[in-house]
């Protein structure tokens, strides 16, 4: 019986060391209220006034309460996953975090927190919540809009989950260490220093679009038109009509090349990505 008590005792503290820790103090509110509670009490007992004294009861009630269900709004919470989309410097993206939670009833108004000079959260005293009555599953996703500070290649290391809920009289707040890859590419600008040039040698002239033809001794079987063959038991093969983008080279004009390196990064990242968008090879 001692070997079963210590084994679960054993299982039960590492499931403790797995768990982040919560932290919880009390915010200036609730320093007053319990200033106020002292101040309550010494008046009460002094003129032995029964109404201020319970009075002084039911705020402390209320104190003891709030906290208690401030812990217990962060408590179960955990962080699964954690991504951002592509970044531009003084642009916005979108940090997605995934989490699960043990608790029945849910969390509310939860606050994102990143202490790091290179992004930032773009509205900090944004909110969400998840009420886990009004869903079946235990995990939910939340989008927060982020913005890049300084280019570069960076980890986010530790992100922070905090709440105030539901009196604003304690934070409650947990840390999370994702170890987020984040590249903050330079900032778009569209400064029309760079030639483009059209690399023809490179022209490819099939496309997605074609017509049929009889199938010709040495066409390829990739050329094939399968579904034809299965319907007419003829065969047919595909013939790519519509010619695919071409290659283009990005080079800087040779008049421009006193511009300062930030800029010409800033000029070829809005360069690139408009290619991109077009779906032009470069």
């Amino acid at each position: 019986m001692l070997i079963n008590l210590k084994k679960d005792f054993t299982k039960k503290m590492a499931t403790l060391r797995r768990e982040e820790q919560l932290y919880i103090v009390p915010t200036f509110d609730g320093l007053k209220l319990l200033v106020l509670n002292f101040i309550l009490l010494v008046v009460g007992l002094v003129y032995a006034n029964n109404y201020v004294l319970l009075f002084n009861f039911v705020l402390f009630c209320l104190f003891l309460g709030s906290m208690y269900y401030t812990h217990f709004n962060l408590q179960g919470l955990k962080l699964v996953s954690a991504k951002i989309s592509p970044l531009y410097t003084k642009s916005s993206g979108i940090l997605t975090l995934q989490f699960n939670t043990t608790s029945s009833l849910g969390h509310f108004f939860l606050r994102l927190k990143i202490n790091n000079a290179h992004i930032s959260v773009m509205d900090p005293l944004q909110m969400f919540s998840f009420n886990s009555s009004s869903n079946s599953s235990r995990s939910f996703k939340i989008d927060l809009p982020i913005m890049g500070i300084k280019r570069g290649d960076y980890k986010l290391n530790r992100i922070c989950i905090e709440t105030l809920f539901p009196f604003h009289l304690f934070r409650c707040f947990v840390f999370y260490d994702p170890v987020i890859h984040i590249v903050v590419y330079p900032e778009k600008k569209n400064l029309n220093i760079h030639d483009t040039k059209l690399l023809t040698e490179e022209i490819n002239n099939e496309g997605d679009d074609f017509i049929l033809r009889n199938f010709q001794t040495g066409d390829s079987l990739k050329r094939v038109h399968w579904k034809k063959l299965a319907q007419t038991n003829q065969w047919f093969s595909k013939n790519l009509m519509t010619p695919k983008a071409s290659p283009v080279l990005l080079s800087l004009i040779p008049e421009e090349v006193n511009i300062s390196t930030e800029n010409q990064l800033s000029s070829i990242c809005f360069a690139l990505c408009e290619l991109h968008f077009q779906n032009i090879p470069y």
